[in-house]
């Protein structure tokens, strides 16, 4: 098994140092088989300390992984340079990463912004590796959003997706990974994220408020960005801005992966939100969606409908949006809900039986 990381010749001046990327990629995969690994380099104590914190993070959600050691050749700290006050961000032009470029560039409702240098797109996240050309044409609609903030784009390469079993988990741990390899010139790395405070407490995400400043050492910190805001306060607060109107990208599911495709959930989802705010169809979005279309998409499983659709109603109402679709929307919930239900109750149902079985022996046995 072997990841590599391939950037533009023209960046390698800013390449780290350490070989703290490579801790942060392998995390996941070794917990995922339990054995220790060493590194051949030098590797940051204060990474290495974070680690077994994030370690008993992850264990305690998923307790089929296991904890490992990791060791380094050279476990020192690397000089902190002075003025490296900037922050790289991860980008991908999607919502989440637009708002965390937006808001800080812009210093929108923020007191305390980063000041963001960079951008970095890794090609083989979202869009398969083997696709050169959609990457190419991916790359174009991010710089056309970050050059109207005055951010550099930097595009990038890894297989590191192609080694892992379960992708959602362990995204997190990939973009810290590729965004500490520019940690000589950044002080910072800043992970726009995709759930809410109020998500984040019962579904598991690679990416997450809890987990990702577990990524950090001393010399470079990766941030958490977005978390206090839902996704369509983040759409509100960038409806204004053009370049992100016209090349917002969200889709990961269609047959060009540089566009969006306007049939997956997470477009369709994203189309709704933009016309309960009373916003529209963006540019970005080549076509609508039809009441036929909502009545058939897969909103997702357990509490992800109401996280993805609860909201869609009222927001609606406060903008004068509504129509037929609001009341699919409900009526689609409304169903959930009653399943949901009926699945509880089926499954109490079940094991009375065993339950009362297992009272009537212990006061057989007290008898």
């Amino acid at each position: 098994m072997e990841l590599w990381y391939k950037i533009p010749e023209s960046q390698v001046q800013r390449l780290s140092a350490t070989h703290d990327h490579f801790a942060m990629a392998a995390i996941y995969l070794m917990m995922q088989t339990g054995i220790d690994a060493h590194i051949h380099g030098q590797v940051s104590p204060s990474l290495l300390r974070n680690l077994i914190e994030f370690q008993s993070a992850w264990v305690s959600m998923q307790p089929n992984l296991a904890r490992v050691n990791i060791s380094a050749d050279i476990e020192k700290e690397p000089a902190i340079l002075s003025g490296r006050n900037r922050a790289v961000m991860g980008f991908s032009a999607g919502v989440d990463s637009c708002f965390t470029a937006f808001r800080h560039a812009r210093s929108a409702g923020i007191r305390f912004p980063f000041n963001i240098g960079a951008g970095i797109m890794v090609h083989g996240f979202d869009i398969p590796i083997e696709d050169t050309d959609a990457f190419a044409l991916a790359v174009a609609r991010s710089e056309r959003i970050l050059s109207s903030l005055g951010i550099e784009l930097i595009p990038m390469s890894t297989n590191y997706r192609q080694l892992v079993k379960v992708w959602r988990y362990s995204f997190g741990g990939a973009l810290a990974s590729c965004l500490s390899i520019f940690s000589e010139e950044f002080s910072h790395g800043l992970i726009g994220q995709g759930l809410s405070y109020s998500e984040i407490r019962s579904y598991n995400e690679g990416s997450n408020a809890l987990t990702d400043p577990l990524l950090s050492s001393d010399n470079f910190r990766i941030v958490p960005d977005g978390t206090a805001f839902e996704r369509y306060e983040k759409i509100w607060a960038m409806r204004d801005w053009p370049e992100f109107l016209d090349n917002v990208r969200v889709c990961w599911q269609g047959s060009q992966k540089d566009k969006n495709c306007c049939v997956c959930e997470k477009c369709m989802r994203n189309i709704l939100t933009f016309r309960a705010l009373g916003l529209g169809l963006p540019p970005a979005f080549s076509n609508d969606i039809d009441d036929s279309m909502i009545r058939t998409m897969r909103m997702g499983r357990g509490i992800l409908p109401y996280w993805r659709y609860g909201d869609l109603a009222r927001l609606a109402a406060e903008s004068g949006t509504q129509g037929p679709w609001v009341r699919i929307i409900e009526n689609r919930l409304a169903t959930y809900r009653y399943l949901k239900v009926q699945g509880l109750s089926y499954f109490f149902l079940r094991q009375l039986p065993r339950k009362a079985s297992r009272i009537w022996s212990r006061l057989l046995d007290r008898g």
